[in-house]
């Protein structure tokens, strides 16, 4: 019996070698294919989160800012929300919650609106508190009701707390206003 013939060196590949190859580069294909999707939506999904973070973020560094600025003798509470007003009242800053959007007012002193800007959606609940001069945390502000002729004194600090929708939990920030001049 004779032997089988050798191939050449210089022969090309059979149509078995061509067949494993193809399946074997199909393999790779498709596993760099699903590890390549399941990255891009891993990302997408971070990337929806980190911006309804910084949205969160802007809503409430706004509102710090907002009361860095108060004048002396400028906050009161308007359930369900908050007023300061400036400069001897020529313009008020009101938060309100509309729906699940939360939104910040500013009107002159005849109350007509002069921008309406919805900071923050997906919002539940907005509560505020009070932080007296005695160091007591209050629900409303000027916390004394009997009506005097003198206006208020500004609380320590104002605290606000948001209840996110959908269970996402709260938040609360606590602002600092700058100290009333007798």
């Amino acid at each position: 019996m004779k032997p089988p013939p050798r191939r050449q060196p210089t022969a090309g590949v059979t149509l078995i070698e061509m067949m494993i190859a193809l399946a074997l580069f199909a393999l790779i294909g498709s596993a760099g294919f699903t590890m390549l999707d399941q990255v891009l939506r891993a990302q997408s999904r971070s990337e929806g989160r980190l911006e309804h973070l910084a949205r969160i973020e802007r809503a409430l560094h706004l509102v710090l800012l907002d009361f860095a600025m108060a004048e002396p003798h400028s906050l009161t509470t308007d359930p369900p929300g908050i007023n300061r007003s400036s400069t001897g009242g020529s313009l008020t800053l009101h938060y309100r919650l509309t729906g699940t959007t939360w939104h910040r007012e500013l009107a002159d002193t005849s109350g007509a609106p002069l921008a309406d800007q919805p900071i923050l959606t997906g919002v539940d609940s907005v509560s505020w508190r009070f932080l007296t001069p005695e160091g007591q945390w209050s629900p409303t502000w000027p916390t004394d009701t009997t009506p005097t002729l003198a206006t208020p004194r500004n609380p320590r600090a104002v605290e606000v707390l948001l209840t996110l929708q959908g269970g996402k939990g709260s938040l609360r920030r606590v602002a600092p206003l700058p100290a009333d001049l007798e």
